[in-house]
């Protein structure tokens, strides 16, 4: 009962933060939804031992309602940028299915240790662009398009990685909309309908997958998805971005950067620890 209602407030947290920085918290979510299946299944059950895959699908299940949400509010608000979603969208969805056969098929360690090192990188750059603009606090930002490689490179790149570790991947794309000229405000606006294609492509391919490979883990589960966990993430969720709305729009750039600063570190905090 204590992991459910742990579960709870990780889903308000992430409602919360989903809306605020386009960060779903699916690094906080995927451990602990692979506890949670752990702790309550046989050791010898087929449960167990998908343990983490069935985190990963339940996380992706999890992202369509948060960020399908979020992108609703965001949208009313008027704050998402339409220029910037597609074609990056269609690139994400393509390297998202990638990526859930990479989860499938594939050790993590690699790609895990790769993003832990893309993370840093990321964590430096944005304190380093904090400081040039202390510096020339004048001088005004322009804003530009994607390039033909962001759109292509970048967006599958995002798709594989963060449809392999069950996230949204607005750890990459507010950083590449950041390099763009936007502001913290447009750049989390995107993040949402991104991490759709994320999601829906991931969750696609885990029901194909399954389809041609059915395991029955038990009472709890349809097909990958672990049900209890889906229920109290999805409600706490709900609350969380409820709680949230007053704040949308609210942030200052430059809280809303150092706080995404926050949320990067402890992301990275997470990959190198876990």
């Amino acid at each position: 009962m204590e992991l459910y209602l742990l579960m709870l407030l990780v889903g308000i947290c992430s409602g919360i933060l989903t809306l605020l920085f386009g960060f779903g918290g699916g690094f906080i979510i995927v451990p602990l939804v692979y506890s949670t299946i752990r702790f309550s299944t046989s050791i010898d059950s087929m449960a167990y031992v998908l343990a983490f895959k069935s985190a990963v699908a339940t996380s992706l299940l999890l992202m369509i309602v948060n960020a399908g949400m979020a992108s609703y509010q965001q949208h009313k608000k008027g704050n998402i940028p339409q220029g910037y979603i597609f074609p990056l969208a269609y690139w994400i969805a393509l390297g998202a299915i990638s990526g859930t056969v990479l989860a499938l098929y594939s050790h993590a360690d690699l790609l895990k240790w790769c993003f832990a090192i893309y993370l840093l990188i990321t964590i430096a750059e944005c304190i380093y662009r904090k400081a040039q603009q202390r510096h020339h606090s004048a001088a005004t930002g322009q804003v530009r398009a994607l390039t033909g490689a962001e759109k292509t490179v970048g967006g599958l790149l995002i798709g594989n990685i963060a449809a392999a570790l069950g996230v949204g991947g607005s750890v990459m794309t507010v950083p590449l909309f950041r390099r763009c000229g936007l502001d913290m405000r447009g750049a989390v606006a995107l993040a949402n309908p991104l991490s759709l294609p994320v999601a829906v492509a991931g969750c696609f391919s885990y029901v194909v997958v399954y389809l041609f490979n059915p395991i029955d883990l038990g009472t709890h589960f349809i097909g990958l998805f672990y049900l209890p966990a889906m229920l109290c993430l999805v409600v706490g969720g709900f609350i969380g971005m409820r709680c949230a709305m007053p704040w949308v729009g609210r942030l200052s750039n430059r809280w809303h950067e150092w706080g995404y600063i926050s949320l990067l570190s402890v992301v990275f905090l997470v990959i190198v620890f876990n």
